[in-house]
């Protein structure tokens, strides 16, 4: 994974900043919940510390922060995601669902809209 560059909050990410105790994007949500206490044995607990443990520890907040980790393009990726739903659509002999009609269209109006 690498960090969007376009996503800069002004400061290090919360990874940047619990790195000195192990914190990864791949460290499982049952050890970020114990984060805590290795930073308070290397006496590594700060308001900025604890900040970043508090944004990786919800999953709600942890899966926002990782969207940033990825540097995607949507009008290049747009393309080939339409093409692989007109081919799926192209095997489905009914009409697809009235969902994924709607769901599609906000997709290309997000994108146009660059949201």
């Amino acid at each position: 994974m690498i960090e969007d560059p376009s996503a800069d909050g002004g400061g290090p990410s919360p990874y940047e900043v619990l790195a000195p105790v192990g914190v990864t994007p791949w460290t499982s949500h049952k050890d970020m919940r114990d984060v805590s206490f290795e930073l308070l044995a290397r006496h590594l607990m700060t308001p900025v510390t604890q900040q970043a443990w508090d944004e990786l520890r919800g999953v709600r907040r942890r899966l926002l922060v990782d969207l940033f980790l990825y540097d995607v393009d949507p009008a290049a990726e747009l393309p080939l995601a339409l093409g692989d739903i007109d081919r799926a659509l192209a095997a489905e002999p009914a009409a697809p669902p009235q969902d994924a009609v709607r769901l599609t269209d906000e997709l290309i109006d997000l994108i146009r809209f660059d949201v």
